[in-house]
């Protein structure tokens, strides 16, 4: 049956085989790109001496990944150990950079650190400076860390036994394995700010991750302009995942690295990591089971790669102009300078104003038609991108991941069948504004929003711009294409050769959306879909899109079967634990103790604890900018723990203030240290272990307010703090220990601790008047 309306022009039809040949053409063009975003095979340990072998690296991640390693814990002072030692094997003498350091970074309360900074160097036979290679080897507590970032170490360690196989390069290389990174980058800090080798450096490599696999994307660079960092990655680099759009989210999404310090020093700089499977992020689950070596692989071949590239270059004709640059197929990376952003805006605006004039002329379409058009596809956009927020916040209530975590565990299931739907939903609207409209007006408006899209990314953000640019010209002669299809054979061919710049470019772009902003921001990469499917919908015209509701509903029927399987895989267990709040705190000045949880519901296991519910201080005995994430708290025994200690080591007038000098301890070797001035006082000035607190204008601390610093690997004989007071009243110290377990029997086997900064800790806390 055909359900077409006579009233609304007809489109170019191909014969059955054609429509055969189309579909599969742009089934397979997909595919190809969607594999050549995968990660790169696996090398064996058997390979030549000069390749890069995931497999070599698997031994070190076995050793790294055997217990947590948050910084000051033994487990990370074993580490620390082992890669002296395996730099040593490597025939290159390790260095221990011992430091305390301060960060302002995350504002109140301050982050603080001694840290033990894991460091080599391989000299060069004439450099023109040094090639920084740098992981970090901590990681949260309660997670192994396999993916941040033992994966970063493994790879480097790995990179370094490769590049001592060719000899010397001419630059020296500096491999630099970081400590307390996940407490703001203060091993980074530590480095740039205190050790004379950071002096040297010409260029900074960061391999850092936030999941446990995907592909190794270059997701940020740094320095005075990067056309040339960009060039070494297109011309050595095999396979790589390269775009400037990656890096404008990236940078508008505030994630931060150990890369900060040095692209806010203005050194050359690029940011290396695989973010998929984020559901085991900062978790125990980020173990090495869950870890995909093919990820390990293909980021160790940019190591690799990049390390010989810049350990033979001059590394002083590195700062360069910004580039925009995007990878196509197989590796093959486009890059041209930013400055030819507007001339290239301009020219496929220009030759949009000719294909309009031309649909208009041709009487196949008028401008009202197009603007009509334009409306109908942004309302298909907002439609299907709510839908599937809808059909998310409702499917919230069948499966409890969707709502206890970010990113489910079967993410790529929940992925493929909201994209499947967004299409569907897209395609059901396309074909019901067919029975109105002709396929040209229709597909000329669906293109509005690209140019739309075009215009503000080249204002706003210049490395997007290449995303809307390229497919809206491939878009553009698909719509000529469309215009003048009489025959089967040449339309047949242009359709598929104008959908290449379409798929090359933007298919992947759903995909990085969903990793990058997660599923409750899913809607967004659905959004995205839809505005591909507008740039295809010449293609999908000849497939019978707008002649009939099959394609859209054998789409929406692959999303719900799809929804369906998450489901059915969806629920907790073992191997996939829920995330837990719960966490223990005590407070020694009143002798009362607490169950806390961040939980909105609490596991059936826990729920006894909290059936004595009780009032917690505001005052708090955690950190008191988290008290707002406590959603229950129970009365809890309190268990005989030795208080933090604090000594008044001198005092001395200073002005109308004072200034305090302050010995602070953990009898129980916590390895982490929070204190808080939460009497009312201004502090003029702080130092910690002898290292300034940077802040302007001085703090005015209160209950709400409190100045405070979190301090972590405490050395077991204490810190130092100095307190510059503006007045002589009395102040309250509050100081809080922290270890990284529960009093009593561990959670339950479906549990895991969750978030890493507050969950499964125990607090012991004490307060103290000078």
């Amino acid at each position: 049956m055909n359900d077409s309306n006579p009233s609304s022009p007809a489109g170019p039809r191909l014969p059955r085989s054609g429509l055969f040949l189309l579909g599969a053409g742009l089934l397979l063009l997909t595919v190809l790109k969607l594999w050549d975003v995968a990660p790169s095979r696996v090398v064996d340990a058997q390979a030549p001496a000069g390749q890069f072998s995931a497999e070599r690296a698997w031994t070190d991640l076995q050793v790294l990944t055997r217990a947590p390693r948050p910084s000051g814990t033994p487990a990370h002072r074993e580490a620390r150990a082992y890669l002296l030692r395996r730099l040593s094997e490597l025939g290159l003498k390790g260095e221990v950079q011992s430091t305390s350091v301060v960060g302002t970074w995350w504002g109140l309360p301050y982050d603080a650190a001694h840290v033990d900074n894991v460091m080599a160097r391989l000299p060069g036979t004439a450099p023109t400076g040094a090639v920084l290679l740098m992981a970090h080897y901590d990681s949260v507590p309660h997670s192994p860390g396999a993916g941040d970032d033992a994966s970063g170490v493994a790879v480097l360690l790995e990179t370094l036994r490769a590049l001592k196989t060719t000899g010397a390069p001419r630059n020296e290389i500096i491999v630099l394995f970081t400590d307390a990174e996940e407490a703001g980058a203060l091993g980074a800090q530590a480095f740039h700010a205190q050790h004379p080798w950071a002096r040297d450096l010409g260029v900074v490599l960061n391999f850092d991750s936030r999941g446990t696999g995907g592909p190794a994307v270059l997701f940020e660079t740094g320095g005075p302009g990067n056309a040339r960092l960009i060039q070494a990655v297109a011309e050595s680099v095999p396979g790589p995942v390269a775009s400037s759009l990656v890096q404008e989210v990236a940078r508008r999404l505030g994630h931060s690295t150990d890369l900060r310090v040095f692209r806010e020093a203005g050194v050359p700089s690029m940011n290396i990591g695989f973010s998929d499977t984020s559901s085991q992020y900062h978790t125990q689950q980020d173990g090495l089971e869950q870890l995909d070596l093919r990820s390990v692989q293909h980021m160790g071949m940019y190591a690799l790669a990049l390390g010989r590239t810049f350990g033979d270059c001059d590394l002083r004709q590195l700062p360069a102009k910004d580039a925009v640059f995007f990878d196509v197929f197989r590796g093959w990376m486009v890059r041209y300078p930013a400055f030819l952003v507007s001339p290239i805006e301009a020219l496929i605006l220009l030759a949009f104003a000719a294909v309009l004039s031309r649909a208009r002329s041709s009487g196949r379409a008028t401008f009202g038609g197009i603007g009509i058009a334009a409306l109908g596809f942004l309302a298909s956009m907002v439609i299907a991108a709510g839908a599937t927020w809808l059909v998310w916040f409702a499917l919230r209530r069948v499966d409890p991941s969707l709502g206890l975590m970010r990113e489910p565990y079967e993410a790529t299931w929940y992925r493929l069948g909201f994209t499947c739907m967004g299409a569907g939903v897209t395609l059901a609207l396309y074909r019901w504004l067919r029975r109105w409209r002709g396929p040209e007006e229709l597909a000329l408006g669906a293109l509005l929003p690209w140019g739309l899209g075009l215009v503000m990314s080249g204002a706003l953000a210049p490395g997007a711009s290449y995303f809307f640019a390229w497919p809206l010209a491939g878009a553009l002669a698909g719509c000529l294409a469309l215009s003048r299809g009489c025959r089967p054979e040449p339309t047949l061919v242009v359709s598929l050769l104008t959908a290449v710049p379409v798929i090359a470019i933007a298919v992947p772009g759903p995909y990085l959306m969903f990793v990058a902003l997660q599923m409750p921001r899913g809607f967004l990469a659905v959004a995205v879909v839809v505005l591909l499917l507008g740039a295809l919908l010449p293609q999908l015209e000849l497939l019978g899109a707008g002649r009939s509701f099959r394609l859209a509903g054998l789409l929406a029927f692959a999303g719900v079967v799809m929804l369906g399987v998450a489901l059915g895989r969806s629920g907790f267990s073992e191997e996939k634990p829920r995330p837990s709040g719960l966490t223990y705190a005590l407070d020694q000045a009143s002798g009362q103790a607490w169950w806390l949880t961040t939980d909105a519901r609490i596991p059936s296991t826990q729920e006894r604890l909290f059936q004595d519910a009780a009032a917690l201080p505001r005052s708090g005995v955690i950190n008191p900018y988290d008290a707002d994430l406590i959603t229950r708290a129970g009365t809890a025994p309190a268990e005989p723990l030795p208080a933090p200690t604090v000594e008044l080591v001198r005092e001395e007038p200073m002005g109308p203030g004072r200034r305090l000098q302050f010995h602070i301890r953990s009898p129980r070797q916590a390895p982490e240290l929070t204190f808080f001035v939460t009497s009312k006082a201004t502090v003029a000035r702080a130092r910690i272990d002898g290292r300034e607190v940077v802040e302007s204008p001085p703090h005015v601390s209160n209950a709400r307010r409190p100045w405070g610093l979190r301090y972590l690997g405490v050395p077991s004989e204490g810190i130092e703090l100095v307190l510059e007071l503006t007045d002589a009243r009395l102040v309250e110290l509050r100081v809080t220990d922290r270890t990284y377990s529960l009093p009593g029997p561990p959670l339950a086997a479906d549990l895991m601790s969750v978030p890493f900064y507050m969950a499964g800790s125990t607090f012991d806390s004490q307060s103290f008047r000078f």
